[in-house]
């Protein structure tokens, strides 16, 4: 990632749960992976409704699906 030299000159600082969790968010980054909300904002789901161009509730319940096939 591109800040790694800006987090690894303030790590000292910080405590080591959340250097762990930097470097796990880091590791995730490295692989392709993000986080997400586990509830969309209205307008992630209006994006995905564009997109897709279906209804809000459409994008919801495919929102809803990806999240459960990823568990």
């Amino acid at each position: 990632m591109g800040n790694s030299s800006t987090l690894e000159n303030i790590r000292p600082e910080m405590s080591e749960t959340l250097r762990n969790a930097l470097d796990t968010v880091e590791q995730m980054g490295m692989y392709g992976l993000t986080a997400v909300p586990v509830k969309p904002t209205a307008e992630m789901l209006l994006a995905g409704a564009r997109a897709g161009g279906i209804g809000v509730e459409t994008a919801w319940a495919v929102y809803q699906a990806m999240l459960k096939a990823a568990d």
